[in-house]
């Protein structure tokens, strides 16, 4: 790792120690194909009432030596409880960022029902996150200490919230939500914190040709009332299989990204994301993937009767 390169990590590293933050959730550019892991109230939400599991994974900074990892994988689907209709999901999430893991997990509730031309959602997830550092070996690029970093193998784990409305039509979707509602703190001396980060998205769907193409630009705006993130995006679809387009996080970043779907029910997409920051003279740049899967689950059925003319 060059001098440069140390830098720039012990400074990212720095800051996730520190109770000041610029960026805590990881934010995924094809996000956008299930984003319920930072809304529960989109949990339900998919065509034909399928269950969708999806895994996305971010290198972040690739160049760098223990650059920044994100995954996440989010199983959810609608349901009926008692005759209301809902919807459920499970995200299991993990970050790794030089020493730093930081794995968690959360369980998802959204109360479903039709509102005016689309159904909205709202949501609840109740979880737990957690972290710790895999060594005691920090050190700064001119080979000295910080107060601001570990100088111990150190874990904590603590409760985590959330809560979020989605609303989406045939042509149109939107929905607000927050994650860390209940602040966890953990880490080192109690100096991780997670603050309440704010989500607000919305998009819509023009058909260009019949229902062979269409055009779907979002905006997605991300906040921790500190510091606050804008998106646009855009894709174009076509025959529902198809689909690439760019998206732009507002004097950050841009990203192309593609997708298809494999085989019926399967998709996949990749995601090129370059800094337009100073951060770009040494990174090669940010790479995501993305897989999904919808599948059906079936109630078992009740007591069956078989009935031939032959045995009446």
């Amino acid at each position: 790792m060059n001098f440069y390169y140390k830098i720039v990590l012990t400074v990212l590293l720095s800051i996730t120690f520190n109770k000041i933050y610029a960026q805590q959730d990881p934010q995924f550019n094809m996000g956008f194909t299930n984003p319920t892991f930072v809304n529960p109230g989109y949990a339900g939400n998919n065509e034909d009432d399928m269950f969708l599991a999806s895994a996305f994974n971010r290198i972040e900074l690739s160049g760098f030596d223990e650059a920044p990892i994100s995954t996440i994988i989010n199983v959810q689907g609608p349901i009926d409880i008692l005759g209301i209709s809902s919807g459920i999901s499970v995200t299991i999430q993990n970050e790794i960022i030089g020493y730093l893991r930081a794995p968690g997990l959360n369980l998802g509730y959204a109360y479903r029902r039709p509102l005016g031309s689309g159904n909205i959602g709202i949501g609840v997830s109740l979880g737990f996150i957690s972290s710790w550092y895999v060594s005691n070996e920090w050190r700064t690029p001119d080979g000295g200490n910080d107060i601001k970093l570990p100088t111990q193998e150190n874990a904590g784990v603590a409760f985590d919230a959330g809560a979020g409305i989605f609303y989406s039509t045939p042509r149109w979707f939107g929905g607000v939500s927050v994650t860390h509602i209940t602040s966890p703190t953990l880490g080192v001396d109690d100096n991780a914190r997670y603050k309440p980060t704010l989500y607000a998205t919305g998009g819509y769907s023009f058909l260009l040709d019949s229902t062979t193409w269409e055009l779907r630009p979002m905006l997605n705006v991300v906040s921790d009332l500190t510091q606050t993130s804008f998106n646009i995006a855009c894709n174009a679809v076509y025959n529902k299989k198809y689909w690439g387009g760019i998206n732009y996080r507002w004097g950050q970043a841009v990203a192309a990204m593609i997708g298809l779907e494999l085989f019926e029910g399967i998709k996949i997409g990749y995601s090129y994301e370059y800094m337009t920051s100073n951060l770009s003279r040494f990174s090669s740049g940010t790479h995501e993937l993305m897989l999904s899967y919808s599948f059906a689950i079936k109630a078992p059925r009740g007591i069956q009767r078989y009935k031939s003319v032959r045995y009446l």
